[in-house]
């Protein structure tokens, strides 16, 4: 009885089941029919409804310093925390005489192959974490076969070598493999510095230049090819450092031997910049080229008394060839190999000569620049031709006036046609110059005034010493009466005010320094034709009026 009963209870809870659940189905239907016009309408602000990504960016701005401080710093701290930990703590092992010097190698390489098996386990979930356990494995590694070549001894120098090429090309495919130029700036940091050649077993200097520049032309190719700039400058100058170590420190020393790998490394800078057609790639190609330049100087005028002449041919030769080989797109790059060409061949040109006419020669070469530089719209050309037109003028400076005609006068004449090069160049609509004629005029009119105070000093140089500066004041005066026709001539307000200075510049000499020097019969021969042309200077100029 109760069984039935039991029975008949369970069959009606399940047919109420069954009902609540048709009403609850019948409820939703009825809401979502109720529902229909409200989304319909609610489509007409879909379209600004549909900025989303500001919302949604607002949470991810917020966690972006703080996913960034994690993901890419926290990590490198904590690996350099762990690298310091572990050597204090071999340290400390090693002084308790805990581990052997054969375990503490084994535990590197260890460590070493375990952090590169984590890194690349987490290098799709945590890829800066990965990144930083990788490149920790490659120094790691590296400064464990340090310590087994110089510190122990437990293998020779070719195996350390045939071992550091395998662990240089491990990081340079794990560069490549995911694009990481952290890991590529830490190979160059710890395969150039490595010192096993010139502090181990295998002291030998020209062992030491081939692996040097054979790993330079490996990580500078590699570095070029991805475009990676802080890693293309940290092989460069890293380069620099380890050889300059090594001449210092090491077994070398500053001879030719050591030029060699300089030389070749230049001229392999100069390769790339002639193979590569990407300004933006040579412009930052450009400052190590400079620098190269000067360091390959400085270490020819240490070691020889005196630079060969072929070298700043050969080298005069290269820059200036390169930049006529440059296609026009790298405009930057041509200007200043076409500089450094010039600078190489004044330096030829002091070398060679040692009389002050080869100041006539860099006077050619200042106009020659001009003309180039014109020619290209180069700033860089325009003021490197200036520097050598005033490297020009020293020799007028400190020349004797004796050597007027041989030495000054040709330097006047280059001078004059280098200003006529320089306005002819300015006064073309698409001129790269602008600069303004009233500073041309000033610059032709200091010119001038220069050239005839030298002109004077060569025709009064046997004179007495009063009527020599009496001179001056002629000259000056004769030149502001020149300038006073000029300008009337040409209808010209600038030059008529330069001869009406020049004129006052001459009376107050001539009153304040040369008037008490001089007798009655040569004041009254210096002021009456001076009065005279002037007075029929102010007429013509009235008249005009």
């Amino acid at each position: 009885m109760e069984k039935e009963e039991f029975e008949r209870l369970e069959r009606k809870i399940s047919t109420l089941e069954k009902e609540l659940y048709l009403v609850k189905r019948q409820l939703i239907q009825a809401k979502s029919e109720s529902e229909v016009p409200v989304i319909h309408k609610a489509k007409v602000y879909e379209e600004p409804e549909k900025q989303l990504p500001a919302e949604e960016s607002e949470p991810f701005i917020e966690k972006e310093p703080f996913d960034f401080s994690v993901e890419r710093w926290l990590p490198k701290v904590f690996l350099f925390v762990l690298l310091i930990g572990s050597i204090w703590g071999f340290m400390a092992a090693s002084q308790n005489g805990w581990v052997t010097p054969g375990l503490r190698v084994l535990t590197g390489a260890v460590i070493s192959i375990v952090m590169y098996f984590l890194g690349e386990r987490y290098i799709r979930d945590q890829r800066k974490l990965a990144l930083t356990l990788l490149s920790g494995s490659i120094v790691l590694s590296i400064i464990t076969l340090f310590s087994a070549n110089i510190l122990y001894g437990y293998i020779s120098g070719l195996i350390t070598n045939l071992l550091l090429l395998v662990i240089i090309s491990v990081g340079l495919w794990i560069s490549h493999k995911h694009g990481s130029e952290v890991v590529l700036c830490l190979i160059g940091a710890g395969a150039y510095l490595f010192p096993f050649i010139f502090a181990g077993d295998e002291r030998n200097e020209w062992l030491f230049y081939g692996y040097e520049l054979v790993l330079f032309f490996v990580l500078m190719t590699f570095s070029t090819v991805k475009r990676y700039r802080i890693a293309w400058n940290i092989h460069y100058y890293l380069l620099y450092f380890s050889l300059f170590f090594f001449a210092a420190f090491g077994v070398g020393a500053m001879t030719l031997t050591v030029l060699v790998p300089f030389a070749i490394q230049h001229a392999y800078i100069l390769l790339l910049i002639v193979l590569n057609r990407d300004e933006r790639v040579s412009a930052e190609m450009i400052p190590a080229l400079v620098t190269g330049s000067f360091i390959l100087l400085g270490l020819l005028n240490d070691i020889y008394a005196g630079i060969p002449l072929f070298y700043y041919v050969i080298f005069a030769g290269v820059y200036i060839g390169v930049s006529f080989i440059e296609p026009k797109e790298k405009k930057q790059t041509k200007d200043v190999l076409l500089v450094l060409g010039f600078l190489h061949v004044l330096l030829f040109l002091f070398e060679l000569f040692e009389y002050d006419w080869r100041f006539v020669l860099v006077g050619l070469q200042a106009t020659a620049l001009l003309w180039l530089a014109g020619r290209r719209e180069s700033y860089l050309g325009l003021i490197a031709s200036i520097l050598l037109m005033m490297c020009s003028f020293l020799a007028v400076l400190v020349g004797a006036s004796d050597d007027f005609f041989t030495i000054e006068l040709p330097i006047f004449v280059i001078a004059f046609g280098y200003v006529y090069l320089f306005t002819r160049y300015n006064k073309k609509e698409s001129s790269f110059l602008n600069v303004s004629t009233t500073a041309i005029k000033v610059v032709l009119t200091g010119l001038v005034m220069f050239f005839v105070l030298r002109l004077t000093d060569f025709i009064v140089i046997g004179w007495d010493y009063t009527p020599r500066t009496t001179a001056f004041t002629v000259a000056i005066a004769a030149l502001s009466i020149a300038y006073l026709i000029y300008g009337e001539s040409r209808k010209d307000a600038f030059y008529r005010w330069v001869g009406i200075s020049f004129l006052a510049l001459a009376l107050v000499k001539f009153f304040l320094a040369d008037l008490v020097f001089l007798d009655f019969t040569i004041r009254a021969m210096i002021l009456i034709p001076i009065g005279v042309i002037g007075l029929v200077l102010s007429r013509i100029l009235y008249r005009k009026e």
